[in-house]
C-alpha cells in the first residue's frame, strides 16, 4: 500500500514478513481479529476458514533476541556473573 504507515499496511497469505513482531489477523467474518507473533522472513499463512481472505496489520515489532548485541555470545563475561 503506497502512502500508508507500517502500522496501516495489510499483509495478504503468501507475502514474505517484513520485520518481527506482533501482528493483529484479520480474519474476514468468522472471527473476531486477535494478535499473533509472526518473524520476519516467514511467509503470512492462509486461514483454515476464511483462506486468501485473511489479512495482518503490523501492531508492535519486536527484534529477536539472538539480533540483539547485548545477548551475543561473547568469551568476555560480567564481572559477578556465574
Amino acid at each position: 500500500m503506497q502512502g500508508a504507515s507500517k502500522a496501516e499496511q495489510h499483509f495478504q497469505p503468501g507475502e514474505t514478513v517484513p520485520e518481527s513482531g506482533v501482528y493483529t489477523v484479520l480474519h474476514y467474518q468468522h472471527r473476531q481479529q486477535h494478535p499473533a507473533t509472526i518473524f520476519k522472513g516467514d511467509r503470512f499463512p492462509q486461514c483454515t476458514r476464511c483462506g486468501t481472505a485473511v489479512r495482518f496489520e503490523l501492531a508492535r515489532s519486536a527484534a529477536l533476541i539472538s539480533e540483539d548485541g547485548d545477548f551475543k555470545p561473547s568469551s568476555a563475561k560480567v564481572k559477578g556473573a556465574p
